[in-house]
């Protein structure tokens, strides 16, 4: 289950030092997983919301909160 569960954050959660000073990062965009975490807890934003105004898919805002 854990190995799988990294296959999925693998994909979507990356993390390079040429981008966003290395902090992880959504797989192909300069979305960090820290402003996805700051939207929905700090601010409230409904996953769909976050979806919606960023133009993200659930499976990487969901492997953003996980991470």
């Amino acid at each position: 289950m854990e190995e799988c569960v990294q296959q999925i954050l693998d994909r979507y959660i990356v993390i390079d030092q040429a981008v966003c000073h290395g902090r992880p990062h959504i797989a192909g965009r300069r979305i960090k997983v820290q402003d996805i975490a700051i939207w929905r807890e700090r601010l409230g934003l409904g996953v769909d919301e976050i979806g919606t105004d960023y133009d993200l898919s659930l499976a990487e805002i969901y492997a953003a909160l996980s991470y």
